[in-house]
């Protein structure tokens, strides 16, 4: 739905947990870890990016 766009950490927790985001965890970091292992970790082309300081977004670049 938003392949290419940059989603914030903040947006990721309140729309899949409907939770106000406490930036002192790391927990979107380790389920965004977790979902590399998932569906990047066998594959060369790589879909979950990082945009430092951003968020993350979908890519097949």
């Amino acid at each position: 739905m938003h392949k290419g766009k940059v989603i914030s950490k903040i947006t990721i927790a309140e729309k899949v947990w409907d939770i106000d985001f406490d930036t002192g965890t790391n927990v979107i970091e380790v389920y965004m870890n977790f979902l590399r292992k998932k569906i990047d970790k066998d594959f060369d082309q790589k879909l979950l990016h990082t945009k430092t300081g951003m968020g993350y977004y979908l890519s097949e670049e």
